[in-house]
């Protein structure tokens, strides 16, 4: 079958994205992404639907929109969790063809997708979107042996490295993270209350960081780190939320304390030394990490 024209090719794959990844497809979305008439999304969901992947969506009143059958398999995509959320992540400052479809010329480091199922995202975005709760079979660093978390979750998160939810914890009655390929099997519902996600002050506080070159370079290595990084008179400033601080950090791959500082070959960058006390509460907040 030839292929569509590009924009065209570029709304199908998003249905597919979509479909595979939400567990749920509205026309309204595309209308507002691709900036399209509600007759035009409806004709590429149907177009999706018969030509490319055959019966593979089945309209949903309760839901309002259309939803994957159970054998829904990705056939204009690879079924890589990065494929949607590169869809998602930045459509307000970025055109969805330019986050589809790379250059040609340009290629990126490859990193594992983390065993990311659609069949757990699809549960945790609806209970974001739902305020709801889960049971979830777990397994942490502390805890390796599988057992069942109730969760209720609000934002997932692509740390650059890995996936995970930020989610309230039942158990330790506070908001933690949770790695996504550390959910085995798909997360079942449950009524468990939580505080509402606006009360989770990691999540919505900032906290300001200053990054610098290792104080251990020499002069025309910190010049060189300074260039690297545009770092107007040798300080890199960050403003961040408290809860993804240390990813930001690590994404840098700027030292945090004195031991990292001491690993020059690792850490070009360091975190300020006076900044160091800011972050103590926030690291690391994995469950069972």
């Amino acid at each position: 079958m030839p292929l569509p024209k590009h924009e065209a090719l570029l709304r199908l794959r998003a249905i597919e994205l979509i479909s595979y990844w939400e567990g749920r497809l509205v026309t309204t979305q595309l209308m507002a992404w691709f900036g399209i008439s509600r007759q035009q999304a409806s004709s590429d969901i149907n177009r999706y639907n018969s030509e490319f992947n055959p019966d593979s969506l089945i309209h949903s009143p309760a839901v309002k929109g259309y939803v994957p059958t159970a054998g829904f398999q990705p056939v204009l995509s690879a079924g890589h969790i990065n494929e949607y959320m590169a869809l998602i992540g930045e459509q307000s400052d970025q055109p969805v063809s330019e986050i589809l479809e790379a250059h040609p010329s340009v290629t990126t480091v490859q990193l594992p997708d983390r065993a990311a199922r659609p069949e757990v995202v699809r549960e945790l975005i609806r209970a974001c979107r739902n305020a709801g709760s889960l049971k979830v079979l777990y397994a942490s660093m502390s805890n390796p042996q599988i057992h069942e978390r109730v969760i209720s979750p609000h934002t997932l998160v692509y740390t650059g490295f890995r996936w995970h939810v930020r989610a309230w914890c039942h158990k330790r009655q506070t908001f933690r993270d949770f790695l996504l390929s550390r959910i085995y099997r798909t997360p079942k519902s449950c009524d468990a209350r939580a505080p509402l996600s606006s009360t989770d002050s990691g999540w919505h506080d900032q906290v300001n960081l200053t990054l610098i070159p290792n104080e251990l370079l020499n002069d025309a290595q910190k010049s060189l780190v300074e260039r690297d990084f545009g770092m107007p008179e040798g300080r890199l400033q960050l403003t961040v939320r408290t809860a993804l601080a240390h990813y930001t950090l690590q994404r840098y791959q700027a030292a945090i304390t004195s031991e990292e500082a001491d690993r020059v070959r690792e850490h070009p960058l360091q975190l300020l030394p006076a900044d160091r006390a800011k972050l103590t509460p926030f690291l690391f907040s994995f469950d069972g990490e």
